[in-house]
């Protein structure tokens, strides 16, 4: 094949999978979730479940199951406002208190913000507007307890990568 023909038919395929929309070509993977708000979600999966021995939050997938089970067809749907409320909330009030957003803190520092999101010493504070209607620590409990049934779920549904929950049990 010429250099020509090889322009010509690369063109149309670089133009086909432009009108087409090649789902690989996407820079952002989830559905839901901006990169901006899959970067926090990893940062709080893995402040939640800290990897160790074994992957943690974010290598576990945690965010893709949020991410999938907060669309249309999810069984968490109904929180999808939360997670868009509530995450660019959490980045935006850690950098008030701290100088820096959450996902650029140490890891001493993020857990001792979530643990003072978790006791509520935040839920009555002037910037509670960024939080719309939520309370901080409400938004903590319910990504707490997504984040595990993300890293303990079946891996079908987006978490749980490799059975990383399974074999930390010795049940895989």
């Amino acid at each position: 094949m010429d250099r020509r023909s090889f322009l010509k038919v690369s063109a149309i395929w670089t133009g086909g999978a432009w009108i087409v929309g090649v789902p690989t070509l996407s820079a952002n993977p989830y559905r839901e979730l901006t990169d901006s708000e899959a970067e926090i979600m990893d940062a709080l999966a893995d402040a939640i479940i800290p990897p160790g021995e074994f992957a943690g939050g974010k290598d576990a997938r945690v965010t893709r199951f949020i991410d999938q089970q907060i669309g249309r067809y999810g069984y968490l749907q109904h929180d999808k406002e939360l997670y868009k409320t509530c995450l660019p909330a959490l980045n935006k009030n850690s950098r008030d208190r701290f100088g820096a957003v959450f996902t650029e803190l140490s890891e001493d520092r993020k857990e001792e913000y979530l643990k003072a999101i978790e006791a509520g010493e935040y839920n009555n504070q002037p910037t509670n507007s960024d939080w719309g209607s939520y309370t901080p620590s409400s938004f903590f409990n319910t990504t707490r307890n997504q984040c595990m049934m993300g890293f303990y779920g079946s891996p079908i549904h987006g978490g749980n990568k490799d059975y990383v929950s399974y074999r930390m049990l010795g049940l895989y």
